[in-house]
């Protein structure tokens, strides 16, 4: 189409687009529509593609020029985004303003408002100077790892007759009571957690130290203004719980069985510690990358000028709502439900994580700049070369999982992990890494 267009570029990267079709275009495909129809319509009285044009138009006339319109505006859009300089941002739908109708003998005008990828000024992004911590690896933190191998391979026991004691496994139902009545909607059969853990939403764990299985009772729960459940602060909460069963843990001595018993590859406790201090060093240096990274490119963005269009924000916010749903592994339905009667919704949900979504959109706008200013790309040998390396860590050949990535519409997933990781390695070759104070093993792990 012989569109012609007017761009405006308008605050937080927002461009105005004012477009005229020509009524020659509108003529043509408003034509090309009632031919289509004139040549596969069925009516009575008529032989198939011997309609005549003019009935087509008295029985279709206002739905044809609708669908000229709706034609001419995806057409137009189209190949005018395609030749403009600012590209629209894919995560958003334009926003069309057509105010007049669309007339056969004039030319169509309309205004479409979209956002683009913003001009970014960058801040410094080679030459920093970052500290790194010191670590060593110690029997204390050798312990720690056991203590979780052997918490895992514990065994659980009926405690027959014994009331409820700190490190139990208890399983019982409970609901809230409202002026002596059960509240349905909080209702939970046959909950299951350790005692003192604090693993549960109304923090019962002291409450249920003592009981019997079989044993019912009620107690009463002042919550602090400040507690973590927003549904549950500063409310008294009267509840009932009735004790189904306790189980006390059995933990397996740590020993050479043990390290037998968890992989054929360990013939003593000494291969499980070696094994153990190995994948700790591995932990350790790929967290200290990461915070490296993310200290470099946070030292960008705070010094960098990035207008920040709203819908990569919005962008950002669904992302986060869609890993809380997987994190939560409960459907997404259930799960707006279970925050509704927890005094939650999505939409304040998404307040809260609108400083970090506006991060995320930063950083994400960082890290393509940086990467299309310094041509990081990712070369077909490259890709070859991971693959062949993921093949063999899961015991397929190469060619195996490149269909199955293909299969599955992986390959250009891997390729921007890989390409956003040669990034890293570019930033950190140009980072001045210097020596920092020395920390404990789980404190660079946990990011304290």
């Amino acid at each position: 189409m012989n569109a012609t267009k007017e761009v405006e570029l308008l605050e937080n990267s927002q461009v105005k687009l004012k477009v005229r079709i020509p009524t020659e275009d509108v003529r043509k495909q408003y034509d090309d529509i009632l031919r289509e129809y004139t040549q596969k319509a069925h009516l009575k009285g008529f032989r198939p593609g011997k309609v005549p044009a003019d009935v087509i138009v008295r029985k279709l006339g206002p739905a044809l020029m609708d669908q000229t319109r709706s034609e001419v505006l995806e057409k137009s859009l189209s190949e005018i985004f395609e030749s403009v300089e600012q590209k629209p941002i894919p995560y958003a739908t334009p926003e069309i303003k057509a105010d007049e109708a669309l007339e056969l003998g004039k030319d169509y005008a309309f205004e479409v408002i979209y956002d683009t990828w913003p001009s970014i000024e960058l801040g410094p992004y080679q030459g920093l100077e970052i500290d790194q911590p010191q670590w060593d690896i110690t029997d204390e933190d050798i312990g720690r790892e056991l203590k979780g191998i052997q918490e895992q391979n514990a065994l659980f026991a009926d405690r027959e007759g014994g009331d409820v004691q700190t490190g139990n496994i208890v399983n019982l139902d409970y609901v809230e009571l409202e002026a002596g009545s059960e509240r349905p909607e909080t209702r939970r059969e046959a909950f299951v957690f350790e005692v003192g853990t604090g693993y549960n939403v109304y923090k019962i764990d002291d409450e249920v130290i003592g009981m019997k299985a079989g044993e019912t009772k009620t107690i009463t729960k002042i919550f602090p203004e400040d507690f973590e459940t927003k549904a549950l602060a500063g409310k008294t909460v009267n509840l009932r719980i009735t004790l189904n069963s306790i189980k006390e843990k059995k933990l397996p001595e740590i020993n050479d069985e043990l390290a037998r018993d968890i992989s054929e590859k360990f013939a003593t406790i000494a291969d499980l510690r070696a094994d153990i201090a190995k994948k700790l060093e591995e932990a350790v240096k790929q967290r200290i990358r990461s915070q490296t990274v993310s200290r470099i490119l946070d030292s960008v963005v705070e010094t960098s000028r990035i207008p920040l269009p709203s819908s990569l924000v919005d962008y950002q916010l669904e992302n986060m709502w869609h890993e809380y749903v997987s994190q939560m592994r409960i459907e997404e339905k259930k799960l707006v439900e279970i925050l509704e009667a927890q005094g939650t919704t999505m939409e304040s949900l998404r307040k809260d994580w609108l400083p970090a979504a506006e991060k995320r959109a930063r950083l994400q706008l960082v890290v393509s700049e940086i990467a299309k200013r310094e041509n990081i790309a990712i070369e077909e040998q490259e890709l070859e070369a991971e693959i062949s390396r993921m093949a063999d860590a899961r015991k397929v050949t190469p060619a195996e999982l490149k269909e199955s990535l293909t299969r599955n519409n992986l390959v250009d997933y891997m390729k921007s992990n890989l390409r956003i990781d040669k990034l890293y390695d570019f930033l950190l070759s140009k980072t001045t890494l210097r020596a920092g104070e020395k920390r404990k093993v789980l404190d660079i792990l946990q990011g304290n």
